[in-house]
């Protein structure tokens, strides 16, 4: 279906290993212990709290809004040429996509990725227009600054902040490189706000791919989440005029830092079997065994196609 960037797991048989694991885990430790005690020990412990992490996504629908000429227009800004015309052929939509991650206490998180898949495919189908946090981003999202985000006349994206963070970034020495569209919040005014649009994750590498594609997708790599988290992804979009539905396929995961399992597992891994022992001699294979994620379809065979709201 698509061509992303991404390694995707196999979540079913990422959760079979994980159980696997913890089984053998917990009775190497109850051996080690002399069998007499119920209470997980280090090693199981740490596999029950990475099983246990959870990620779940928000509705799509909750919040899909149309982009129009008039809309524009009703905040003060005219599009530009180019953009009026791709409106004539295409009816423009912005989605924002949520994630909400639960990590167990004292897992540590190598990865959280994202993929999404758009149709129905075909000769006609979405076209992924704009991707919101982009990897051109790096610069600002390495200061760990707080912003907002809105949509200029050419429906690029701008990046708001307060003008004291505004310095905080001009000093960043990559952010001449960055081709990001910074200004001050009194400075902001021929903006859309993407309103509540936000990243407070802490400093973070970034990678995201797909517009003039069918999908897109987001990878976050050690991201600062501790306790629940919500993430959002934003999509401008473009599908054929008069598109009443489109379908979405999601996979949100995450992968752990292998040093951190490792490290609990330390005293054991010489006892597990090959199959899993042989994993953690390479920590990509072992992050993507391991993952923990979710597969979610809004899709016409299940009866839950994406209704687009009226232009």
């Amino acid at each position: 279906m698509t061509n992303h960037q991404l390694n995707l797991p196999n979540f079913e048989k990422a959760e079979d290993l994980l159980n696997d694991l913890f089984e053998r885990v917990k009775s190497q430790e109850s051996e080690l212990a002399g069998g007499e005690t119920q209470e997980l020990k280090r090693g199981a412990s740490a596999v029950y709290r990475l099983k246990e992490t959870s990620i779940t996504f928000g509705h799509p629908r909750s919040r899909l809004i149309p982009l129009t000429a008039k809309g524009f227009e009703a905040k003060g800004m005219d599009l530009n040429y180019e953009v009026r015309q791709l409106m004539k052929q295409f009816d423009f939509y912005s989605m924002v996509v949520s994630i909400d991650l639960r990590p167990q206490p004292s897992v540590l998180i190598s990865k959280l990725k994202c993929l999404l898949d758009f149709g129905p495919q075909g000769k006609e189908e979405p076209i992924v227009h704009r991707i919101i946090p982009d990897s051109k981003w790096q610069a600002i999202l390495k200061t760990g600054v707080n912003f907002n985000l809105g949509l200029d006349a050419n429906l690029d994206v701008g990046v708001e902040v307060d003008g004291s963070e505004l310095i905080k970034i001009a000093n960043y020495p990559d952010y001449d490189t960055s081709k990001v569209y910074v200004r001050a919040k009194n400075e902001f005014k021929t903006f859309i706000v993407l309103d509540g649009l936000n990243y407070r994750f802490g400093k973070f590498n970034i990678s995201a791919h797909g517009e003039n594609n069918s999908w897109c997708d987001w990878q976050l790599e050690e991201p600062e989440i501790q306790d629940k988290s919500t993430i959002e992804f934003n999509i401008i979009f473009k599908v054929p005029k008069g598109w009443e539905f489109i379908d979405l396929i999601g996979h949100a995961w995450i992968e752990p830092k292998i040093d951190w399992l490792n490290g609990e597992l330390t005293h054991i891994i010489s006892s597990l079997p090959g199959y899993l022992k042989n994993l953690f001699g390479s920590k990509d294979k072992a992050a993507n065994s391991f993952a923990v994620g979710i597969k979610e379809e809004w899709i016409s065979q299940r009866e839950k196609q994406i209704i687009l709201p009226k232009l």
